[in-house]
């Protein structure tokens, strides 16, 4: 309980930046950020309990430094007028992506490899990881945006912590019904590449 409340008090922070972004300046994105961090909070408050829950130091370190890594980002860089706009379509398509597969995965998600009981509907038919396939798309987008060494050293570094978690969160769920998912959906993360 208290983890569930510590991470709902914490999507609840990081929607302020963006809340205070969308008062000053009305701009739409940052309120889909919002309503993104809000719907966070409240699947930390009512997601299912876990099963069992990964005791390994790197399962931890993975997924706390792939979840936070991402936040090291600057919106400062090179904002060249059409990299701004491509930047913008694949931020929002990350969102799209995002939004979907959070909704199905709902009260499963967790942050350290769980089972919290296997999604294999909607995008998780497609791939096995739609969710963080969306943190990296959506990255992408924001490092179009605002395009700095900085930013692309931050991105290349979270993407890889993304990578890692991928691999020990599989190690974790493996088992008959995940080697049977694993058997009718072929592709982790991007389907014809890995």
């Amino acid at each position: 309980m208290a983890g569930n409340i510590a991470g709902a008090a914490f999507a609840g922070y990081l929607l302020l930046p963006n809340l205070r972004y969308f008062l000053e300046t009305g701009a739409a994105l940052s309120l889909v950020f919002v309503i993104q961090q809000s719907w966070v909070g409240i699947v930390f408050l009512v997601r299912r309990p876990p099963r069992t829950v990964s005791r390994h130091p790197l399962d931890w370190t993975a997924a706390y430094a792939g979840w936070l890594t991402g936040l090291l980002i600057h919106p400062n860089g090179a904002h060249l007028a059409w990299t701004a706009s491509v930047g913008l379509g694949v931020q929002v398509t990350g969102l799209l992506l995002w939004a979907l597969a959070f909704f199905r995965l709902a009260r499963s998600y967790g942050i350290v490899p769980a089972d919290r009981g296997l999604i294999t509907d909607g995008l998780y038919a497609v791939v096995r990881h739609p969710l963080y396939a969306a943190y990296v798309v959506g990255g992408i987008g924001y490092l179009m945006q605002s395009a700095s060494i900085w930013n692309a050293a931050v991105t290349v570094v979270t993407v890889g912590w993304q990578l890692i978690r991928i691999v020990r969160e599989e190690l974790h769920l493996q088992g008959p019904e995940y080697a049977a998912y694993r058997a009718r959906v072929r592709w982790r993360l991007c389907p014809g590449v890995w």
